[in-house]
């Protein structure tokens, strides 16, 4: 008869079995965290997704035929391809991309500081209020992420110009400035459009008016104020990369808005100087913006001033990124819907001019 096995040894086997499993399963989550680690010190440190997607970008909105305008209206958020077409009274606004406006004799006003400080009744209280309760027409699907960095800076060098809607007592443009209804509104707006899209944004409601009496400066100064917001802005975030002067016009409803299927928008222009020497730079961002929005939306971007020295300051502060443009949105006859609908639009284009991939 045979000896019996000792039962240890069983188990000492299957501990030593377990103990191998574990060990190997350590070791790979070990790997695992390691591969996770150095994937994101590559993202943190590499990767730039402006860098490698806007050449390919640029060179696809220069090859963008008007097939792409004929998309279906359920791909387009206010069915904009079914714009009506300018009437006569407005076609002298819009250009093609390569077409400069020449419209340098309806620049704005340059109101007095009394002017500007007068404190005119408003037609509703809060009206902060009203124009952050509006709401995006639409779901946003945000896709893309800047990852936590803020790339776009809104600022406002004329930043009291107002909208007449909500002017008690005035219809006219010259007095269309007030401390608290007016541009900047629009502006966040423009930067919550924005981030609902993954774009990180600063939108600053700095009052360049306040600024510019405690330096006991004129209006004219204006430019000179703004231009020390965003050199310090630059400086604090390196990651900075879109500087948008955001305005509105000085001109009357019929030549700053256009109607879609019974709603109207407030349309675009965008003002390049060319009063410094790499205004082409500016130009081109502008021409990307401009293509896009007319193959999109035809109708809603009205086109490009190009402005030099002699037409008004000439640089307007785009000395300081290639990605710096002023945008007017709407005029002082505007609505907060009508201006709140072009934003989202603009921001639908934006983000696609940044996050753009083949």
């Amino acid at each position: 008869m045979s000896p019996k096995k000792p039962k240890n040894n069983n188990k000492n086997t299957t501990k030593k079995k377990k103990r191998t499993l574990l060990r190997i399963l350590l070791y790979l989550a070990i790997l695992l965290l390691i591969l996770w680690l150095l994937t994101v010190l590559w993202m943190t440190i590499f990767y730039d997704p402006h860098k490698y997607e806007e050449n390919a970008l640029m060179e696809k909105i220069y090859t963008l035929s008007n097939v792409e305008s004929k998309k279906k209206s359920s791909d387009l958020p206010y069915n904009l391809n079914d714009l009506d077409k300018p009437t006569n009274e407005t076609s002298s606004l819009v250009t093609d991309v390569k077409t400069n406006l020449n419209m340098s004799d309806r620049d704005k006003f340059e109101p007095t500081m009394d002017n500007l400080f007068k404190e005119r009744e408003l037609t509703i209280k809060n009206i902060d209020t009203l124009f952050e309760n509006l709401k995006s027409p639409k779901e946003i699907s945000k896709t893309h992420s800047t990852f936590g960095k803020e790339v776009v800076y809104i600022y406002h060098t004329h930043s009291r110009e107002s909208f007449l809607p909500y002017l008690k007592n005035t219809e006219k443009p010259e007095e269309a400035y007030h401390s608290e209804a007016n541009i900047t509104l629009v502006g966040k707006l423009l930067g919550r459009a924005l981030k609902r899209r993954g774009l990180g944004t600063t939108a600053d409601s700095t009052d360049i008016v306040q600024e510019l009496y405690s330096r006991g400066l004129n209006y004219n100064s204006s430019y000179n104020v703004t231009g020390d917001l965003v050199r310090s802005a630059k400086r604090n975030n390196r990651d900075l990369e879109i500087f948008i002067d955001v305005h509105r016009d000085s001109l009357r409803r019929k030549y700053t808005t256009t109607e879609v299927n019974g709603l109207n928008y407030a349309q675009l222009l965008f003002v390049v100087g060319t009063g410094h020497d790499n205004f082409e730079k500016n130009l081109k961002f502008a021409e990307g913006l401009h293509t896009m929005l007319d193959t999109k939306y035809p109708g809603l971007s009205k086109g490009i001033i190009q402005k030099g020295s002699n037409q008004g300051n000439g640089v307007y502060n785009q000395d300081i990124s290639p990605n710096s443009i002023i945008v007017e949105i709407g005029g002082v006859d505007n609505t907060a819907e009508e201006l709140h609908r072009s934003t989202e639009i603009f921001a639908d284009v934006l983000s696609e001019y940044y996050f753009h991939k083949e």
